[in-house]
């Protein structure tokens, strides 16, 4: 994705008719280059942001669009600043026009004017996000799908995620951990890391075998020791010595689910 909104920013540097020779020209690709990465960083996180904090069924497309809006009005901010540091006519400023009415005025067709640039960049940096889940989810987990496309073909047929990647997982799966794009699955013989979406994951997990405990963990009932408050959060403990943290809004089914199965009880508070 940096090389990506790099090979943008030298591509508009490029097109720019410049005059005063030599400095000009290399001041106009250091402008573009720090004003695309500005722009490109502000959507990355803002996306990351809404990818973690927005319900999990929320789709690729739709966080991709909020994060296109939302991060729209920051860069347009952050571009106006450094313009006005360089000199260039931002706003109505340089013939000392105080109303401010006016510069609002400004400020919306500046906004205007910016959206398709802006829209253009933050859709070139979801390609390849968007490209990944329609090859299929886990179709690169660290070299843990061939890239012959006969696990892609394998996990058309089955509609699993697991059952895609290559080699199987070894072992019962014990602790499934979202973290960001990837997805850390834990068992009693390995750790695999795979490209997918957390709920993915966990939808193919039986219900009898353990459940989500929190937005970023699911747990196997075999795999917890103990459940405990500490101050005002709760965590398990699980076998391996790890602790997992247990979200308000699954204490509840923590305490019931975790005492009524095939597992280790959960202390009661």
């Amino acid at each position: 994705m940096a090389l990506t909104a790099l090979f943008a920013a030298l591509l508009i540097a490029a097109t720019q008719m410049q005059q005063g020779g030599l400095v000009a020209a290399i001041g106009s690709y250091v402008y573009w280059i720090i004003r695309i990465s500005i722009e490109g960083l502000l959507f990355l996180v803002t996306r990351q942001a809404l990818e973690k904090y927005t319900p999990q069924a929320t789709s690729t497309v739709t966080i991709a669009v909020g994060a296109i809006l939302a991060s729209h009005i920051p860069f347009v901010l952050s571009v106006t600043a450094i313009d006005i540091v360089l000199g260039y006519p931002e706003l109505g400023i340089e013939d000392g026009n105080g109303d401010v009415l006016s510069r609002i005025a400004a400020f919306a067709l500046e906004l205007i004017y910016l959206f398709d640039n802006h829209l253009a960049l933050c859709v070139l940096l979801s390609l390849p996000q968007l490209m990944m889940q329609r090859l299929g989810p886990g179709s690169r987990d660290h070299g843990s799908l061939a890239p012959n496309g006969e696990e892609l073909d394998r996990e058309r047929s089955s509609g699993t995620i697991l059952s895609a990647i290559s080699p199987p997982l070894e072992g019962q799966i014990t602790w499934i951990e979202a973290q960001e794009h990837y997805v850390r699955i834990v068992t009693t013989e390995e750790v695999r890391m795979v490209l997918c979406r957390f709920s993915d994951v966990t939808r193919e997990m039986p219900a009898t075998t353990g459940m989500q405990v929190h937005r970023s963990h699911w747990v196997a009932y075999s795999a917890a020791v103990v459940g405990e408050k500490v101050g005002q959060n709760f965590r398990l403990t699980l076998q391996s010595g790890d602790t997992v943290p247990v979200s308000r809004s699954f204490r509840s089914a923590v305490r019931t689910n975790f005492r009524n199965a095939e597992a280790p009880l959960v202390r009661a508070e």
